[in-house]
């Protein structure tokens, strides 16, 4: 069974869009599904419109937090509270196609415990590209990233991850980074809990309208974030 979690933010406008678009893919596959609705806290009627769209699928559940605790925390919460032996982790903008799943469950057939979506490797195809600023960022981040020796898997932050249950699981449940650097984290401590990753090119599109990351206070508070996880868990094997 496959499990998808889309952790949202006031979303009240795109999410049901989202959603449908998900619900008619999975269901065109045949296979047993889920999707886990994270709102993690949103001030607008994100829970709302979702009850109301989809209060007769059961299948589409909904955990509403109070507060906002971060992508990280609301991916973490997700991805325990389903019951999919794979689970797919999506941004809710659908940046990356969510018929993109294909790619990394022949992928994840191989053997692999956590495929890493990719927009940066051989084989990636960016339909509408970042603005110059956010691609500079990125890069930085990037380049920090594995400067510290976090992590050799060279895009961390596209939003789009599957993992498989039994072995991710363990380790998700051991992350302590709550905003958005929380991939880097899930990465490098699969990296030294010596699973299996793979990093697989993907489609992509930005949605900078809908991006929920500031470019200054998130970049330098995700930097931070590097430092002290750095500090915690070492350099990479």
């Amino acid at each position: 069974m496959i499990s998808v979690v889309f952790p949202c933010f006031n979303e009240e406008r795109r999410i049901v869009p989202t959603l449908e678009h998900a619900v008619a893919f999975l269901e065109s596959r045949g296979q047993p599904w889920e999707i886990v609705v994270v709102d993690d806290g949103s001030l607008d009627a994100t829970s709302d419109v979702v009850r109301r769209r989809f209060e007769g699928t059961p299948a589409v559940r909904l955990l509403r937090h109070d507060t906002n605790h971060g992508k990280g925390y609301a991916v973490r919460e997700g991805v325990l509270a389903s019951v999919g032996d794979r689970v797919l982790f999506s941004d809710a903008d659908l940046s990356t196609p969510i018929e993109e799943l294909d790619k990394l469950e022949a992928k994840a057939a191989e053997g692999f415990d956590l495929v890493v979506a990719s927009r940066v490797v051989p084989g990636a195809r960016i339909v509408t590209p970042q603005p110059a600023r956010r691609r500079l960022s990125g890069f930085v981040f990037r380049t920090l990233a594995r400067g510290l020796g976090l992590s050799r898997i060279r895009d961390t932050q596209c939003g789009f991850k599957l993992m498989r249950r039994e072995t991710v699981v363990p380790v998700l449940r051991q992350i302590e980074t709550g905003g958005f650097a929380f991939d880097v984290e899930l990465i490098a401590r699969c990296e030294r809990a010596g699973l299996r990753i793979a990093e697989v090119p993907v489609e992509w599109r930005d949605d900078a309208a809908g991006s929920k990351v500031r470019l200054f206070p998130d970049a330098f508070a995700m930097a931070s974030d590097l430092v002290r996880m750095r500090l915690r868990l070492g350099a990479g094997g």
